[in-house]
């Protein structure tokens, strides 16, 4: 008998144990450890069969019964659907192409997610360039919520297709606003169907006031006591925003575009992406820049804006620049509301001595700011630093500096800080 079958024979017997017992836990911790666990070894299990799966697809021995593809012989012996099939194929090919990526999937670090994340940057003619960086892809993305590993990519995918290793794709998601469509078709009942795509920014635009609108419906609901879904305040806000723009005189001065985008922040070179968290490429902006309220912010490194307040409350450019920082809710369990949506208020509280400034304050979203039973135990304010003049002069310096750098060739900061 072959290893591979003795180690598929152990599989078995180890899900049967589990199967047999499967409330055998001592306590919650245990209970936890082990979906935690488990959910780990899932992950190292598709590293561990995607070699025999990409050699089985290569070999075409699902071919030997006259099945047309790999896929549909797999989807009917495995009981699974197609769709699913395809997937385990293709993580299967992509993980003989990502040797590091699969050794960290391997030692649980990753996930099947991560390997479909990288496989969709390692295309046409970034592959290359993908060879060259995947080792410092993958050291970055392990300690990140996959949240993040999405912008990580989306950033280095941007380098490389800015340096002309991914011209095509470029080009295409150049022209993501050129994709944008909406229909709006009626049915035999009477009824209006809507559906459509927008590009980031203006999407971005038509959820911020979508959302403002809901917020005020909802408030509106909860005074008299309508029981209205999400879904359902959300259409009529859709009809609200119609019915004021139809109540707008011709003549009547545009609005602004709502909408948030950090440039430029040393968290990430080359930074630009919506307060949401969407990446975006620098060119996508162009069309906005003579409509758009712009505001900047100066950070000293990744973390310490040059502002500062004596206020009981965060509000203003204060306000924006923290919101700018955090980028979302930062209670330690991960949450992933954005900043826009969230509250921005004290560390240590206001009314204990604490500060109305950038380091006792974070962004927190509602349920983990106000509700105090969901608020983390003992969270500690940033490391004071200096804001004044003379910090935001050097770090204006180092930020030409490090411009000219960039425009020579030359990726180094001079000063050995961020």
């Amino acid at each position: 008998m072959s290893a591979a079958t003795d180690a598929l024979s152990a599989l078995r017997s180890a899900v049967d144990a589990l199967l047999a017992a499967p409330d055998a836990f001592d306590g919650d911790d245990e209970l936890h450890a082990f979906v935690i666990g488990a959910q780990v070894e899932q992950h190292r299990l598709v590293a561990a069969v995607a070699p025999a799966v990409a050699r089985w697809d290569s070999l075409r021995l699902w071919a030997d019964d006259g099945t047309l593809s790999a896929a549909s012989r797999l989807s009917a012996e495995a009981h699974t659907s197609k769709a699913a099939a395809r997937c385990m194929l293709r993580r299967a090919k992509q993980l003989q192409e990502m040797p590091i990526t699969a050794a960290a999937l391997a030692e649980g670090s990753l996930s099947p997610d991560h390997v479909d994340l990288f496989g969709r940057a390692n295309r046409s003619q970034r592959r290359e360039r993908f060879a060259q960086d995947e080792e410092n892809l993958v050291s970055a993305c392990k300690p990140l919520l996959f949240d993040d590993a999405i912008r990580a990519v989306a950033y280095w995918r941007n380098r490389a297709d800015a340096d002309g290793s991914g011209d095509a794709e470029a080009v295409r998601r150049r022209d993501r606003a050129a994709d944008a469509h909406l229909y709006a078709s009626e049915t035999l009942a009477g009824n209006t169907v809507i559906n459509g795509l927008l590009d980031p920014i203006a999407g971005e635009i038509f959820r911020n006031e979508l959302d403002r609108l809901e917020h005020i419906l909802y408030l509106a609901d909860k005074e008299s006591g309508s029981d209205r879904t999400n879904a359902q305040r959300r259409a009529a806000a859709l009809v609200e925003m119609a019915t004021r723009s139809a109540a707008m005189p011709d003549n009547a001065r545009r609005p602004k575009p709502l909408f948030v985008v950090h440039v430029g922040d040393e968290t990430a070179r080359r930074l630009c992406e919506l307060a949401a968290g969407t990446v975006l490429q620098a060119d996508e902006l162009a069309r906005w820049l003579d409509d758009a309220l712009m505001e900047a912010f100066l950070f000293d490194g990744p973390s310490v804006l040059l502002t500062a307040s004596q206020k009981r409350t965060f509000t203003g450019k204060l306000r924006s620049a923290i919101q700018a920082r955090d980028r979302r809710c930062q209670h330690p369990s991960g949450c992933r509301t954005p900043a826009p949506k969230g509250d921005v208020d004290h560390i240590i509280p206001w009314a204990e001595g604490g500060r109305t400034d950038q380091f006792n304050a974070r962004v927190g979203c509602q349920p983990h700011n106000r509700n105090h039973t969901k608020r983390d135990r003992d969270p500690q304010p940033h490391p004071q630093q200096p804001v004044d003049r003379l910090a935001a002069l050097r770090a204006k310096c180092r930020w030409v500096y490090r411009r000219e750098c960039e425009r020579n060739g030359d990726d180094s900061d001079g000063s050995g800080s961020r």
